[in-house]
């Protein structure tokens, strides 16, 4: 099989790897090898080698949905210079917080979470982020509607009730959500379980559609090496308008109003800060938004980045 490079980064056939762990983010090496006509072992190395260069991670995603995680909000936070590691650490590590990145401008770290009711949400932000060392300032945007985030949950965007899990799913889900890939015995072994449980309450939750396990790209090693935040007033009657047109173009991979104000947030990227820039500037263009705040992405942390049509082409 033809293993030659496309860039310096990742070859032809780390990116039929990839494409199988879109299917099946779990997928064993024999099942990867068989599909692709190579050996068990060369599987194993290039899967490791793509984890250990942060190409790629592979993660849960939970699908807010079917798990009824209602309560949304988009925190923005000003640390420290000595304590952002720390944070990023403590945020990463967070079951609901499924969004971390590091920006540059009026704030330092950028988070997403979702939780099963608004007092999680206020428990969340009280209790752990408002106390952590470092923290010196937050602002909370809280979500009122998802024009596009969660695209491979389908187009249904209703919130259903919530299914009755134990705490031992919950640690389940989380540990699956930390590392995709750890095998059932590892699992099993932190969470004092038996290997057959750890097996079957996964299947349970994959058949539900409570979560996928899925690789989630470094944007910087693919198509998309520039990413931005915004955050514009919007007038009321066009909120809904101006989220579909920005929804519509490949190169958003979020676009939520908030309830705060009328007001939306929308994250772009694109191959370039050149070509962010000026995406976000046609957007700014349109009348009803003003008043915007940029932020830029420095580093990510912690994402579910939607994949762009030709990324793995």
């Amino acid at each position: 099989m033809k293993h030659e490079k496309i860039n310096s980064m990742i070859t032809y056939t780390d990116k039929k790897i990839i494409k199988l762990l879109q299917k099946d983010g779990r997928a064993s090496y024999s099942d990867i090898a068989q599909n692709l006509g190579i050996t068990p072992s060369t599987a194993a190395k290039r899967v490791k080698y793509m984890l250990e260069n942060r190409t790629i991670t592979v993660r849960g995603m939970l699908n807010p949905y079917k798990l009824g995680l209602i309560a949304g909000a988009f925190i923005t936070i000003r640390t420290s210079q000595e304590q952002r590691e720390s944070l990023h650490a403590f945020l990463n590590k967070e079951l609901f917080v499924s969004t971390v990145l590091s920006t540059l401008g009026r704030f330092d770290i950028f988070c997403l979470i979702r939780t099963r009711s608004w007092e999680d949400l206020h428990d969340f932000i009280s209790r752990k982020l408002a106390p952590c060392p470092g923290v010196l300032d937050y602002e909370v945007n809280f979500i009122d509607k998802t024009f596009k985030r969660f695209q491979l949950f389908g187009k249904n965007k209703k919130f259903e009730r919530p299914p009755d899990l134990k705490e031992a799913d919950w640690q389940l889900l989380h540990q699956l959500c930390l590392d995709g890939r750890q095998s059932n015995s590892d699992i099993a072994e932190k969470l004092g379980l038996h290997v057959s449980t750890v097996s079957r309450r996964i299947q349970d939750f994959l058949s539900q559609d409570y979560i996928r396990v899925l690789p989630q790209p470094n944007p910087t090693k693919f198509d998309y090496a520039s990413s931005a935040l915004v955050r514009a007033w919007v007038k009321t009657s066009q909120v809904q308008p101006i989220c579909k047109m920005i929804g519509s173009f490949e190169e958003v991979f979020m676009v939520s109003s908030i309830i705060n104000r009328p007001a939306i947030i929308f994250g772009v990227h694109t191959a370039s800060n050149d070509a962010t820039t000026d995406l976000i500037n046609k957007f700014l263009s349109v009348e009803g938004l003003k008043d915007p705040v940029v932020a830029l992405r420095s580093r990510v942390i912690k994402s579910n980045y939607w994949w762009h049509r030709d990324s793995l082409n």
